[in-house]
């Protein structure tokens, strides 16, 4: 049976107020195949997974429809779907010990469908439940005890024999596997799987993305309500959307190695207002002023979004939903709401629709694209060639570290990246455009868009300068129309985000009295005083000892995720880019001999310098 999500929009209606929980969701959900919805916490998961059984409460409204093989379940009434649960569709909820009467054996519970559904004789009903837990792993003593007698995997193998006994077509599965240990979600991962193979059709919602990647055969992304992505799920670790990029880089997997990301800044509501008058009135809630559309709901709810949402702790009223947390969002972001798109790749075979491979993205971009490219590029120093030709790519939003031994072209490279540098030979393009039409028509915005952090950071100021004016020195340059008291304003802040001090006496002091540390925050104040979307790093922290690089580099982190900084760091400490890089670029003697995910390259080393730096770093 082919389950069809056309146009679903979920309302839940408060007062004055409704919170869009869905918003014109499309969603297959094929015969023989897993489904994953993921998305952080309140993306509308469950209100999904309740939707397609008829369980929402009486403060939600529905529109679109939910198509059980020929039945529209939006359109029957309680009685009609009352028939078509666990017969059609049944459910595993979340918390599953919850779920589960406290007062009733395992064993009376998972026979009650039986009883209820099709009358079965109470005898009867238990053998059948009997032998579905046994299936699952759960022996007589075990399904005759309560639930609080019983561990959270039992709970949840329970809570799907249950769900199985009356053999429906469709399952929705809903956190499965949470708080299970990874024994546990195996096994269950591998009873999903064997269920798919008897044709059913199952919807995991799962915040696991490692699960999600091994089990199911297709992904969707869903945030704010809204489909951003759907891809094959083996392809979770090659997502194009920065939602889905930046949701796996916050994943706690095996395979990762840096520290966890996080995506910056939260995920608001998308809370609308509706009133029975026409005009518009003030109304002051959750300490804000909200200018109400008083007009009657329809079924685009959107259209009555509170004005400058995204100023006032929403959603944004217009635009992609993303983009006041997105990486490489543009104006133009800001203002136009994506459409969810086929995406088409270079010479990639156009795949079946039916089966379910379509990868579709809702992003203007088209996904996350290279912020920076180096295409055959070049540098000597008279005889000395110091970079052979190179090819490099740099995501928006990632962060590349630069390894390699002294001396192997680590810096010149990126030198030429931030523009410093210009190569003899190739190209050089930042943001679609080549870095010498940048220079030539417009320097000051690729001074203002790149921002570097030079080696020996004690030698890049000039200690004639005291911290204000080190900090100030790019804005007096390049923003010359900027007034003293903004340009104050520019510069204690960018000082209170490195965490430096902001009081009247350390800004009067020179370089040579403060420490190396301090120094080193207040480079990365200076480079990053233009908010800039690339900051090129080299080796910012090898002359700090162990507990200020620490810190260094956990602010680094923390200013790149905020900020979304696109980060180039150069270093020659493989530890140091194990804990923070999403990309390794390994050189040697002015060659790029090997680049890819961070956690490939040190588990699997393709290329002998690697496999050797590794060994040293190990040893060391």
């Amino acid at each position: 049976m082919k389950t069809e999500i056309k146009q679903l929009t979920v309302t839940y209606r408060e007062d004055d107020h409704r919170l869009l929980a869905l918003d014109r969701v499309d969603l297959q959900l094929l015969p023989g195949r897993i489904t994953a919805l993921v998305g952080e916490s309140g993306s509308g998961k469950t209100t999904l997974g309740k939707a397609l059984l008829g369980l929402l409460p009486p403060a939600a409204t529905v529109d679109g429809q939910i198509l059980l093989g020929e039945d529209d379940l939006t359109a029957l009434d309680e009685t009609a779907r009352n028939q078509l649960r666990w017969r059609r569709a049944a459910v595993v909820p979340q918390n599953g010990a919850a779920a589960l009467n406290p007062a009733y054996r395992l064993l009376d519970q998972v026979a009650e469908p039986l009883r209820r559904q099709r009358g079965v004789k109470r005898r009867e009903a238990e053998e059948r439940a009997l032998a579905g837990l046994a299936e699952l792993g759960l022996d007589r003593d075990q399904a005759r005890r309560y639930p609080h007698e019983l561990s959270g995997g039992q709970v949840q193998r329970g809570l799907l024999a249950m769900a199985l006994i009356l053999d429906p077509p469709l399952l929705i599965l809903d956190e499965p596997t949470a708080a299970l240990d990874c024994l546990s979600k195996n096994h269950l991962a591998q009873l999903f799987r064997r269920l798919a193979a008897q044709q059913k059709s199952l919807l995991l919602i799962t915040h696991d993305l490692a699960l999600a990647r091994q089990t199911a055969d297709q992904a969707a992304v869903i945030y704010l309500g809204r489909i951003m992505e759907y891809l094959p799920a083996g392809q979770l670790d090659r997502a194009r959307h920065p939602y889905t990029v930046a949701l796996y880089r916050s994943f706690p997997g095996m395979d990762a190695v840096r520290d966890l990301g996080g995506i910056r800044g939260d995920a608001f509501y998308r809370l609308l207002h509706a009133h029975p008058a026409v005009n518009v009135q003030q109304h002051r809630t959750c300490g804000h002023d909200h200018q109400h559309l008083v007009t009657p709901a329809s079924n685009h709810p959107e259209e009555h979004a509170p004005p400058g949402a995204d100023e006032d702790g929403h959603a944004p009223a217009a635009g992609c939903l993303f983009a006041p947390r997105c990486t490489q969002a543009e104006d133009a972001c800001r203002r136009e709401a994506p459409a969810l798109n086929r995406l088409r790749e270079p010479d990639a075979p156009q795949p079946d629709i039916d089966q379910g491979h379509e990868h579709q993205i809702r992003c203007r971009r088209g996904g996350i694209i290279d912020l920076l490219c180096c295409r055959k590029t070049s540098k000597s120093y008279g005889p000395v060639t110091a970079l052979h030709p190179v090819d490099l790519e740099l995501r928006a939003g990632e962060v590349c570290c630069l390894v390699g031994e002294s001396g192997s072209g680590k810096t010149t490279l990126a030198m030429l990246a931030a523009g410093a540098l210009e190569p003899d030979r190739g190209r050089v393009s930042f943001a679609g455009r080549d870095l010498a039409d940048w220079r030539r028509r417009d320097p000051l915005g690729l001074a203002a868009r790149i921002g570097i952090i030079h080696q020996q950071p004690a030698e890049a100021v000039s200690h004639r300068f005291t911290v204000f004016e080190i900090v100030a020195e790019p804005l007096r340059i390049q923003r010359p129309d900027l007034d003293a008291a903004a340009l104050e304003q520019r510069v204690l802040t960018s000082l209170a985000e490195v965490r430096l001090a902001t009081q009247p006496e350390f800004l009067r002091r020179y370089p040579h009295q403060l420490n190396l540390g301090a120094i080193q925050r207040l480079c990365l104040a200076r480079a990053l005083i233009q908010q800039p979307q690339l900051l090129v790093a080299d080796e910012p922290t090898s002359a700090l000892d162990p507990s200020v690089q620490a810190k260094v580099l956990k602010l680094l982190l923390e200013l790149q995720i905020e900020k979304g900084l696109t980060l180039l760091l150069v270093t020659h400490d493989l530890g140091l880019a194990r804990k923070i890089a999403d990309r390794l670029a390994v050189m040697e003697a002015g060659r790029l001999v090997e680049s890819g995910p961070a956690a490939r390259v040190l588990s699997r080393p393709a290329h002998s310098c690697t496999a050797r730096l590794i060994a040293a770093a190990t040893t060391t």
